[in-house]
């Protein structure tokens, strides 16, 4: 009995094993298929295919396999080891011991696994809540900043707690590869060979299918399995300037393998889904209503004031150096096909990539898009007196575009880093492009307008505020202002006015007010708007 290998095809005559070329790796957000495909001949009757050059870290349970002209009848993973010549029972207790501690790690492993999952789930929740995103149309604005100071807070916490853990995924590997090289060994001593190569004594992983052919002849056997340490990471690149209407995002996957096979020259495809997460329907619960002591919130200030989701960003002059021409990213992505169903999209790349599993990110570019934008200033002079140049993208749903962080790049200049994290139910995308010194802003109280009197058991707070707009730029701009009255929440008691509005727009569930400015070189504009709260004089009011 003897096995050939003819021009790419393996004629099948014993079990013996066959080198297996990877052909295709999908890689999810969390987790990897691998793909192999392979030319056999096959004899009349059962054949026994066994190929090597799998991965260790297979998940035995995702293995699958099929054939165009034979019958899959059984399918398996298998760890084959150096045959023993003459068996002693010398080391049984420390092989005993090698097999416990694998064990023991492989356990490991699983829990550093189920706590990603559940670091993962914990992050997809704070990031797609309804205050993080500022939909509720009647929370506070002191809501939505400690949501804010809660959000920074989290994610802080659990970036490092997925760092530790992927150090302490990274470490077990490590053990467990020296333990198994270790339980060779021992086996090895056991039969007696003392003498041998530690090339040839490592485990080897197999796959054996077995195929039922009524009649000899050439057929593709195909298989394929998951692994768990793959995974990629979605960063981007955003380009604006000022000449031009458009913005351009560029898309691109880090990529990342620890799964103890190289993947040498093989087609990329880059797959948004995540086999990781619970695909169980959440259900609802009873909710319950109850009254609770109210609890005065603390003050706000801009000393205290956390760090925004949209990091701020201040310009710089210094050029940056593009990574790779324009002509050759625009060529690229004529070997990028993307396909979407309804849970997924994947971005099919027709290139071979190398990505060696040494746990190191490598960049792959899988789309770019010119998006509509529109350029203006806003400014918050209750919270900042600085002007921030925005650009409202469009378009941006085309992109499929999931969190990641992001580098921005403005008239060819490098502005910084942002986390961005498109909206899902909004149609414009707003991205902070810096502060700009050369708008001028202040904002004060007009003490003598502003009083406070009695009227029967009432007593009524009326205040003016004055917010000063100033461009010193040659040239004109556009610019958002924004500042609000207070809501009121949970009592009738207490009543809030808007008195006068200096031509503001006014969202009465949040009471934010904005005004849409035009300003002309050197132009000074002055918006005052006076609100007044009625409250019982008995009853102390939070957050005046």
């Amino acid at each position: 009995m003897f096995a050939l290998l003819v021009n790419g095809t393996v004629f099948s005559q014993s079990s013996r094993p066959v080198p297996a070329k990877l052909q295709k790796a999908t890689v999810y957000l969390s987790g990897a298929h691998l793909y192999y495909s392979e030319n056999i001949n096959l004899i009349a009757g059962n054949n026994e295919l066994v190929f090597e050059n799998i991965s260790p870290l297979i998940l035995a349970s995702s293995l699958q396999a099929s054939s165009r002209g034979g019958v899959i009848t059984e399918v398996k993973h298998q760890i084959k080891f150096k045959e023993k010549m003459v068996v002693t029972r010398q080391y049984d207790r420390e092989i005993e011991f090698v097999l416990d501690s694998i064990e023991d790690l492989n356990y490991e492993l699983k829990d550093i696994t189920n706590k990603q999952m559940v670091l993962t789930t914990e992050k997809n929740m704070l990031l797609n809540n309804r205050i993080i995103k500022g939909q509720p149309l009647r929370d506070s604005l002191a809501l939505l900043r400690d949501g804010m100071a809660f959000l920074k807070e989290k994610l802080n916490y659990i970036y490092d707690q997925e760092l530790k853990l992927e150090r302490a995924n990274n470490k077990v590997i490590k053990r467990k590869a020296k333990l198994n090289i270790r339980y060779n060994e021992l086996l090895l001593l056991q039969s007696g060979q003392t003498n041998y190569d530690q090339t040839t004594s490592q485990s080897t992983h197999q796959v054996i299918v077995t195929v039922f052919s009524e009649q000899a002849g050439n057929t593709q056997i195909n298989f394929n399995y998951f692994v768990n340490q793959a995974n990629w990471v979605p960063v981007y690149d955003l380009q604006a300037t000022s000449t031009t209407n458009n913005f351009q995002l560029k898309y691109f996957a880090n990529v990342i393998q620890n799964t103890g096979l190289n993947w040498n020259n093989v087609p990329l495809t880059i797959s948004t889904s995540n086999p990781s997460e619970s695909n169980i329907k959440p259900s609802l619960n009873p909710w319950y209503l109850g009254y609770v002591l109210q609890r005065q919130t603390a003050a706000y200030s801009n000393a205290n004031r956390p760090l925004e989701a949209k990091t701020d960003l201040l310009f710089k002059n210094e050029g940056s150096k593009r990574e790779e021409s324009l002509d050759d990213e625009k060529s690229l992505t004529d070997y990028i096909q993307v396909s979407e169903n309804l849970i997924r999209t994947e971005y099919e790349i027709k290139l071979d990539y190398t990505i060696n599993a040494d746990g190191k990110a490598h960049k792959v570019l899988i789309s770019q898009r010119e998006v509509p934008m529109l350029l203006e200033f806003a400014t918050v002079p209750k919270i900042c007196s600085d002007a921030f140049l925005m650009a409202k993208v469009t378009g941006w749903e085309d992109m499929n575009i999931i969190p990641g962080n992001a580098r921005l790049y403005f008239d060819g200049g490098y502005v910084g880093e942002m986390y961005l994290n498109a909206p899902t139910t909004n149609d414009t995308l707003s991205i902070n492009l810096g502060r700009d010194k050369s708008i001028a802003i202040t904002r004060k109280k007009i003490k003598e307008n502003s009083k406070e009197k009695f009227i029967g058991d009432e007593k009524i707070d009326t205040r003016t505020i004055e917010i000063l707009v100033r461009n010193t730029k040659n040239l004109p701009v556009h610019i958002l202002v924004e500042d609000q009255i207070p809501v009121v929440q949970g009592t009738g008691d207490i009543k809030v006015t808007l008195i006068e509005g200096d031509g503001a727009e006014l969202d009465l569930p949040s009471g934010i007010l904005t005004w849409k400015l035009k300003l002309g070189s050197k132009e000074t504009r002055k918006l005052v708007f006076t609100y007044e709260i009625k409250y019982p004089k008995s009853k102390p009011v939070a957050g005046l």
